[in-house]
């Protein structure tokens, strides 16, 4: 089974178009799944209309980093349980390209040992990649290349990422980390990282996102360095994750 997830908060003015490019799609999905957070605006009353379940969110750290995890954990774990074997995920204010559905569930289908399939996106600068560039043999490689370039370069997007929950150990993600950022990671670690070119969406940067690519920002010297500053990472914290998540999936190494 095909499941579509989403998290939101106020998200009224993205969802209209965003609904409309899933409705779209050449396979069609068969469970819709919302997590809102607290939404005051009309938003769950357009995901009701478009015929998903809406949950509300469970998570309530004041981290914004961690809060937004723990929703996207609370919505694949949702769509998992009840019965989905792939899930796309999506970002409240992006637009899906027709075919996203149905080419990454082709990919998950057709690479048993596959659990995160991150995709390619059209952003304002070009594309995902060229902000978040990955080499072109990252697939071909060992674990250990795939990992030493992971562990210092973000290689996935969860907006433009579809999960065989399944197959991954746990979906857990430790406070602090982003989920596509600590879901590509275990996946490398698990052997089950595919790395897939193709354009599924348009990115959209906008003022109001909360974490995400860094346009928005960019004329705004003090408040990208302010935003940074916010986000900064418990680094100790963050060391002590990675290497509990070595010694986890020590016996995947090759």
């Amino acid at each position: 089974m095909i499941a579509v997830v989403l998290v939101t908060h106020n998200s009224q003015q993205f969802l209209p178009e965003l609904l409309a490019s899933i409705d779209r799609q050449t396979r069609k999905p068969e469970l819709k799944l919302a997590v809102d957070d607290n939404s005051t605006d009309g938003t769950c009353e357009l995901l009701a209309k478009s015929a998903f379940t809406v949950i509300p969110a469970q998570g309530t750290d004041p981290d914004t980093t961690t809060r937004i995890a723990q929703n996207f954990v609370q919505a694949v774990t949702a769509a998992r349980d009840s019965g989905a074997d792939t899930v796309i995920i999506g970002d409240h204010d992006d637009l899906w390209h027709p075919h996203r559905i149905a080419h990454q569930h082709k990919h998950l289908e057709s690479r048993e040992h596959v659990s995160m399939v991150a995709s390619n996106g059209r952003t304002p600068e070009g594309n995902l990649r060229t902000t978040f560039p990955v080499p072109e043999n990252f697939n071909e490689s060992d674990i250990q290349t795939q990992w030493k370039y992971a562990a210092k370069h973000s290689i996935a997007t969860g907006g433009a990422s579809a999960l065989a929950p399944n197959r991954m150990s746990t979906l857990t993600v430790p406070n602090g980390w982003l989920h596509d950022r600590w879901w590509s990671l275990r996946a490398v670690r698990e052997a089950s990282m595919w790395i897939d070119p193709e354009l599924v969406i348009d990115y959209r940067v906008t003022p109001e996102q909360q974490v995400g690519l860094d346009t928005a920002d960019q004329g705004n010297t003090a408040k990208w360095l302010g935003r940074k500053l916010r986000q900064m990472p418990a680094t100790a914290r963050k060391m002590r994750d990675i290497s509990q998540l070595l010694a986890d999936t020590k016996t995947n190494k090759s």
